[in-house]
């Protein structure tokens, strides 16, 4: 048993009624015959409170002493009354033993009663939990499926749908070598549009809320592999810190390669994207047109985009990596004008 549950309002109670029967045994006048017979059972009852105070009790109960407290006293006080009311038939001689019979066993129906009322209630408390949690249960094991079922569907999707992407991509490159007209350059941007939408659909559905294990990551590397994975025509980046944060470095360079991409998409392709340090986390900010005011506060919802070849799913992405690390992001305006996401509540590896 943990230390803090041997020493708990069950103990304290059963140490003191030991103290006061012993007190007052050695203040009765009585034969030791008859001393023993009086004291025996609160005796007993003390001992068997220390016992399971100290042995049995758990956390509950120490949790919630002033609980137990609060019942011992007016278990108490009502029997200071009952006390006085059978001491007082005890001292007179002609009182009916059939009457002090009845009188007990009313008593101890009625402190039955109660007791069993309070039992029957937890106990129709603990078969509603058990419910709650076999539905519980039984909702999770049918959201389980649900999502097995979306993965299945994002598989068989993705890949039916790429192939075709990826035939007539080349296709366009066979045709580009006799005509490079603008036909041809209209249809290679719709499926490199429907390529990014595959992509971000795909990233969304199976992996958008999912961490895998947190390690140190330095910031600056992490931000070169990911400018490294994105078209970023004549744009430039400018890491301005070697912080190293704690986080999975694959989810992490997934929230940059958005947030690059984004950037050149709506800042113009030669845009300067930045990436620094906060005391409890890291921004990335641009110099490009920024985000309006009445767009701010829905960047990070489903199919909300101003624009370029994407689904509008990138930064609901980015915002649900960001949530299963734990951190918050805030979409602000850099000083040059430009967007600018911090996140913050961002944990760092211990030195």
């Amino acid at each position: 048993m943990a230390p803090d549950t041997q020493v708990n309002s069950v103990t304290i109670v059963g140490a003191l009624s030991l103290a006061t029967i012993g007190v007052m045994s050695v203040l009765a006048d009585v034969d030791l015959e008859v001393l023993l017979l009086q004291a025996a059972v609160p005796t007993a009852i003390g001992i068997s409170l220390i016992g399971y105070g100290w042995f049995r009790a758990d956390s509950v109960v120490a949790a919630k002493h002033r609980t137990v407290l609060k019942w011992t006293t007016s278990g108490f006080l009502s029997f200071v009354i009952l006390g006085f009311w059978f001491g007082e038939m005890a001292s007179r001689a002609d009182t009916s033993i059939l009457l002090s019979i009845a009188g007990s066993l009313i008593v101890g129906a009625a402190l039955g009663t109660v007791i069993g009322v309070y039992a029957a209630r937890i106990n129709r408390t603990n078969e509603l939990l058990a419910e709650t949690v076999s539905e519980l249960e039984e909702a999770n094991n049918r959201l389980a499926m649900k999502n097995e079922q979306l993965d299945q569907f994002v598989d068989v999707a993705s890949h039916d749908l790429r192939n075709p992407v990826n035939v007539a991509k080349g296709r366009i490159e066979l045709a580009r070598e006799n005509s490079d007209g603008e036909h041809l350059a209209k249809a290679d941007a719709a499926l490199e549009r429907m390529d990014t939408l595959i992509t971000d659909l795909v990233s969304l559905t199976k992996a958008g809320d999912q961490i895998d294990e947190v390690a140190p990551v330095n910031l600056d590397a992490v931000s070169q592999s990911a400018w490294g994975n994105v078209d970023t025509k004549d744009a430039s980046l400018h890491v301005e810190t070697e912080l190293e944060i704690s986080a999975d470095e694959s989810r992490t360079q997934q929230i940059l390669e958005n947030l690059f991409r984004n950037s050149i998409e709506h800042g113009g392709e030669d845009v300067t994207v930045r990436v620094g340090a906060l005391p409890d986390g890291f921004y990335v900010e641009d110099t490009g047109a920024g985000i309006s005011d009445d767009l701010r506060g829905q960047v990070f919802e489903d199919g909300v985009t101003t624009g370029g070849v994407g689904a509008g799913l990138g930064l609901t992405i980015t915002e649900q990596i960001s949530t299963a690390h734990g951190w918050e992001v805030d979409v602000e305006q850099s000083a040059e004008g430009g967007a600018r996401f911090e996140f913050t509540d961002v944990e760092f590896p211990e030195k």
